[in-house]
């Protein structure tokens, strides 16, 4: 079996102790799945990956993506209230090229599961089905107790007990609009989980939804619409790092625009997205670490 994931960044510290939180997620990310999409889009100067590499665990599946502030423009047709950092297309040039059996789209944010979990939950699992996995949350407290007072970046599965017996309360029941049957839980893109094909057969994420907001509720819409099942679960244990919402703006358009809820859920009938979902037509080049 075949694990990829997908994760989205853009160098800006939104909510403080960014490259700190990359680092767990992306070292994480390199020891859970077999292929690591790391896709940086519009950092201003440098992307966040190059402030953090010395970091990084190395075994060769983490790719990585720039799509620098001119591309990122072309892209989004100039438009000057899509997000700064545009999650959608962003997450499908990573879906599109990813290679595994079951691709993972995540975020900067989360420590991933153990493998060994992972993999056990997959086996058991619906081929036809879309999962989204609730999250748990952690913070810079617990993570510094773990490691005696310091940051440190290793001891993955020893820092995954300790964060299950002490993490907090997990959303799983929460819906993030009123009357949306989609969504399951709360915060469902934090981990959303599919087959290959899957993610094939409905084109990613909708890439008209450039703005912020109920994208990751879309997706799932999508999958039911092409008549996959969706669910979520409980397990495995995956951790949501607390952060602020300042200090950068990756939520963020000029004028904070937000996707219409009735254009990307109740009024989603087709994916308007194109066969060359993910800029399939473009070359894009990535970096192998």
């Amino acid at each position: 079996m075949k694990i990829s994931a997908v994760i989205v960044s853009r160098n800006d510290n939104y909510g403080g102790h960014l490259n700190e939180r990359a680092t767990y997620c992306l070292n994480s990310a390199i020891e859970t799945y077999d292929e690591v999409f790391y896709v940086d889009w519009n950092s201003p100067t440098h992307s966040l990956l190059y402030d953090i590499k010395d970091n990084l665990i190395t075994k060769g599946n983490l790719k990585h993506i720039v799509i620098t502030p001119e591309v990122a423009k072309t892209l989004t047709n100039n438009d000057p209230h899509a997000q700064i950092c545009c999650e959608v297309l962003a997450r499908n040039i990573g879906l599109r090229r990813a290679v595994g059996d079951w691709v993972v789209s995540t975020n900067i944010d989360i420590i991933a599961p153990k493998r060994e979990e992972l993999e056990s939950t997959l086996n058991n699992l619906n081929k036809d089905t879309f999962y989204t996995i609730s999250r748990r949350h952690t913070d810079w407290d617990q993570i510094k107790r773990f490691h005696g007072g310091e940051m440190k970046f290793d001891e993955w599965n020893s820092l995954r007990d300790h964060l299950i017996e002490n993490s907090k309360e997990r959303h799983f029941d929460e819906k993030t609009v009123s009357g949306d049957d989609y969504s399951v839980i709360n915060c469902c893109g934090d981990f959303q989980i599919a087959p290959r094909h899957v993610w094939d057969e409905i084109r990613g994420m909708e890439e008209d939804l450039i703005y912020s907001l109920y994208a990751d509720t879309n997706v799932q819409k999508k999958a039911v619409m092409h008549g996959f099942e969706l669910k979520a679960l409980y397990n495995p244990a995956l951790f949501h790092i607390e952060h602020g919402k300042g200090g950068g703006g990756f939520l963020d358009g000029i004028n904070k625009k937000t996707n219409d809820p009735h254009r990307a859920i109740s009024n989603q009938f087709k994916t308007y997205n194109t066969e060359d979902w993910g800029f399939n037509n473009i070359e894009i080049e990535y970096e192998t670490i």
